[in-house]
């Protein structure tokens, strides 16, 4: 869900624009990191090999990406690919340091998503979602009208390549998505970005509230 073709590693698309924000994300020392809904498996490399000392699970439901991440990608050291749902997937709770969805969190329950992300995250453990909405109302179809330019001028750029991956059209809108994040996870970030994306970012606290 999250990659685009593997015919060249320069190829550029929506989601691909913001692997630096998802690399940037990853806290200080982490070393256990999921990429749910990985794809091709471009993201999940470039975290493996930023950190030597990094485990990175590329975790995806369709096994054809889930083979082809593991042929391109068999000779990075810390690198695993699963094909599995996330909802479905048993992972120990406070046993991962970064879990990121690119485009991937409204093909599943969103609410029940992110809940488990929390769950699996350690404290001081972060969660990164790049994710999709719609434009349900009038304001934010004027936003998306405003930003259609920038989208079509780079989409003209002659490394863009749209991604060969499942697409879902998000059913929630700008509006619901935040307010069913904060719901969710208290204290996350919620910010709009270019190409009809958002970012999502959340740090698990190290301490439980008292109450």
């Amino acid at each position: 869900m999250a990659d685009e073709p593997l015919a060249s590693s320069r190829h550029w698309n929506h989601n691909v624009a913001y692997h630096g924000v998802v690399r940037r994300a990853v806290p200080s020392g982490g070393v256990d990191l999921l990429d749910v809904g990985c794809g091709r498996g471009r993201l999940a490399r470039a975290l493996a090999l930023s950190d030597s000392r990094r485990h990175v699970i590329g975790l995806d439901p369709s096994g054809e990406m889930v083979d082809a991440a593991r042929a391109a990608h068999e000779d990075v050291p810390g690198l695993e690919f699963v094909e599995g749902d996330f909802l479905a997937c048993e992972i120990p709770a406070d046993s991962l340091d970064f879990v990121c969805f690119v485009a991937s969190l409204h093909h599943m329950d969103q609410a029940r998503a992110l809940a488990k992300a929390a769950e699996i995250l350690r404290p001081g453990g972060r969660l990164l979602v790049i994710g999709q909405a719609r434009a349900t109302t009038l304001p934010e179809q004027l936003v998306s009208a405003l930003c259609a330019p920038v989208v079509w001028f780079n989409d003209l750029r002659p490394d863009f390549a749209p991604g060969d991956f499942p697409t879902v059209e998000p059913l929630l809108g700008w509006r619901e998505t935040a307010r069913m994040a904060r719901g969710t996870l208290p204290e996350a970030h919620f910010r709009r970005r270019l190409y009809y994306r958002y970012s999502l970012r959340w740090t698990k606290p190290r301490t439980k509230p008292s109450g």
